[in-house]
């Protein structure tokens, strides 16, 4: 028989975290035991989870004192294991994305199935690289110094000051691109996309246009939704068919595998597999400034599509560039401000890399 384990109350936790925030509101925090614990996980590249992680656990130890600060898993062995999974996607989560602007990350309303937190236990020998290893170590050593609820409620009123500061600026910066993007030209929308796909960014410039793009020939008006999923992440969704998805009327419409690199025909053959598998009838290659030329793919591409074609799949292909000319000389009455807004809220919601939000910040800052 399993174990038995600590049940938190969740609405104890709401109330730490609706009170934390009301009090740094008040009067802001800036050091706590473990501050530079906060300041590392806070600030390390690709550690939303760990965010979470840590937000969840100082949550949850100021409302009850006996859960252990380190459980991922209810079936950690410790005597002060809780269930941190249910709890993050129930109250954590939801309170990040109400009360603080969605500040940590509102791509995955599930934080704890993400790699870091399918752990029993936050230990040192968990896998882990780069900062994601450098926070892992600092949490081990440093969480278990947060005693009491007191520590806790020190701590976690430390965190939520980072974040509140963090939120308001995000809001700042999005009242400033939205005033921006009003009065842009269709001239300088073409300009800005063009320099983003220069960029390349690990194929998220990629995503970001074509998701653009998308919107346009797709509106949300007539049915359509278009599913961007994160970079570099296949099968991130259980929704995910492609590399960037579109629904009409909440069925699969089209699969769009995007590359910035260069590609093979098993590349081209293993994503048509998983489109046919999945329900899709068309998936469509598009060709990054940084990936194979159509010239190139032609020869390949004709068998794949000659294979597929007989099982009532179609797969095409075009590059960036060709999508882009046929869909903004195509659409005369194009908002730039629509296309511009919508860019700027996915680059925070999905792309995500601080690089990424940078760039797409500074640069729609300076458009006119």
């Amino acid at each position: 028989m399993p174990r038995d384990y600590i049940r938190i109350d969740h609405n104890r936790v709401t109330n730490e975290l609706i009170e934390s925030l009301a009090r740094v509101r008040e009067l802001p925090v800036d050091s706590c035991p473990i501050s530079a614990t906060v300041d590392l996980t806070l600030s390390g590249r690709n550690c939303v989870t760990y965010q979470y992680i840590l937000l969840t656990a100082l949550a949850a130890k100021a409302a009850d004192p006996a859960i252990d600060v380190l459980t991922l898993q209810t079936d950690d062995p410790s005597q002060g294991a809780y269930a941190p999974r249910v709890l993050c996607k129930e109250v954590v989560y939801p309170f990040q994305q109400r009360y603080l602007n969605d500040v940590i990350d509102g791509a995955n309303n599930d934080p704890y199935v993400n790699k870091p937190a399918r752990w029993e236990r936050l230990k040192k020998t968990n896998k882990a690289t780069g900062d994601g290893k450098r926070v892992l170590f600092s949490l081990v050593d440093n969480l278990p110094r947060v005693g009491s609820s007191e520590t806790a409620r020190l701590c976690l009123d430390y965190m939520m000051t980072r974040l509140v500061r963090r939120s308001d600026a995000k809001a700042r910066e999005l009242e400033e691109v939205q005033q921006v993007v009003q009065d842009c030209s269709a001239s300088s929308m073409r300009e800005f996309l063009s320099d983003l796909l220069d960029q390349g960014f690990g194929g998220a410039a990629l995503v970001l246009v074509v998701s653009a793009l998308y919107r346009v020939q797709y509106p949300s008006e007539d049915g359509y939704e278009v599913l961007p999923h994160p970079v570099n992440q296949p099968g991130s969704s259980k929704r995910q068919l492609s590399d960037l998805d579109l629904t009409l009327d909440g069925e699969p419409f089209l699969g769009t595998e995007l590359k910035d690199k260069p590609f093979t025909e098993d590349d081209v053959r293993r994503a048509a597999q998983a489109a046919a598998e999945g329900g899709l009838r068309s998936l469509l290659f598009v060709s990054g400034r940084h990936g194979s030329l159509p010239s190139q793919t032609r020869a390949y591409f004709a068998a794949v599509q000659d294979d597929f074609a007989r099982q009532g799949v179609y797969v095409g292909l075009s590059d960036v560039d060709s999508m882009m000319d046929m869909v903004l000389s195509s659409h005369q009455d194009i908002d730039p401000a629509v296309v511009l807004q919508g860019i700027y809220d996915q680059v925070v919601r999905y792309a995500g890399t601080p690089e990424t939000q940078m760039w797409v910040y500074s640069r729609l800052s300076q458009l006119r």
